[in-house]
């Protein structure tokens, strides 16, 4: 059973500084009118848009969470590592990130090239990608995609060209979980599994990469995202307690009417400790 929170959070948003389609101040503002308290932005590798998103938490009375969410691996498995609280100007952290950014470049170049043997306008679709403001995703090129009529919609480009085991998709080469958890350390921020009920593992994979994040220094794991059946929350809650870990919400927000709309129904179980409780009461 739930009790009633004190503070409407969200811990996991996206601007147009990666893939989602709101400026950070349009956000922030849409938070607001969705009654969110206490937001994280969490861009995909870059933490260009939090200065703004701050302007626009100070406009709107919302306490803004600076964050990022990071790609990584674990044996050969992408995964995403959210680092809550960081030091946005942390300069070891800022240089990671650039690195991160010019690993996605290097993996666009490679699509676009393929597509390109495809008989798809590589080149095209590729300054499409290029003229979005945040660094470049496949969600990016996959509305390029759609926007040319190359494909009718986004799930029908990752399905037939830029999903996994598909012609056109290019491995990506991600840094190792243990390295990108120290990056958040080093920032002094908090090391959250995303979403970890997304990963196509066994049973037993899953709880092997909760050890292995555990022991990297891993504190908490995403319990509650986007649209979570019962039976997720209730298995991410017994993980949370089993390896000691604090629990944490987030719509993973990309766009609006969408399946995850901005701090809708993000109830964490009673049985979890808060990531937030050192800093809300």
């Amino acid at each position: 059973m739930n009790s009633a929170p004190t503070l409407n959070i969200d811990l996991h948003t996206h601007s147009n500084r990666s893939d989602g389609t709101f400026t950070p101040l349009e956000l922030v503002a849409h938070a607001a009118a969705a009654g969110v308290e206490v937001l994280a932005l969490t861009d995909h590798d870059t933490v260009a848009g939090l200065e703004e998103a701050s302007a626009g938490a100070g406009i709107h009375n919302i306490d803004l969470v600076p964050g990022v969410e990071i790609s990584a691996a674990w044996r050969a498995q992408p995964i995403h590592i959210l680092g809550l609280w960081i030091d946005p100007t942390c300069a070891e952290l800022l240089a990671a990130l650039s690195a991160q950014a010019d690993r996605r470049r290097v993996r666009m170049l490679k699509i676009c090239a393929r597509l390109g043997k495809m008989g798809l306008p590589g080149g095209e679709l590729l300054a499409a990608v290029e003229a979005n403001p945040g660094v470049p995703t496949r969600a990016h090129l996959a509305n390029a995609m759609v926007a040319g009529g190359h494909v009718k919609d986004t799930e029908a480009a990752f399905r037939k060209y830029l999903g996994r085991g598909t012609a056109a998709n290019i491995a990506a080469e991600w840094p190792p979980l243990e390295t990108v958890i120290a990056w958040i350390s080093a920032a002094g921020g908090v090391a959250v599994l995303a979403h970890p009920s997304r990963y196509k593992l066994s049973a037993g994979a899953r709880r092997r990469l909760l050890a292995d994040f555990a022991a990297a220094g891993g504190t908490a794991l995403e319990v509650v995202t986007g649209p979570n059946h019962a039976d997720h929350v209730e298995a991410l809650a017994a993980f949370a307690l089993k390896h000691g870990f604090s629990g944490s919400v987030g719509s993973d927000f990309h766009a609006p009417q969408t399946w995850n709309p901005l701090g809708r129904s993000l109830k964490l179980p009673d049985c979890v400790t808060p990531v937030w409780r050192s800093y809300y009461k």
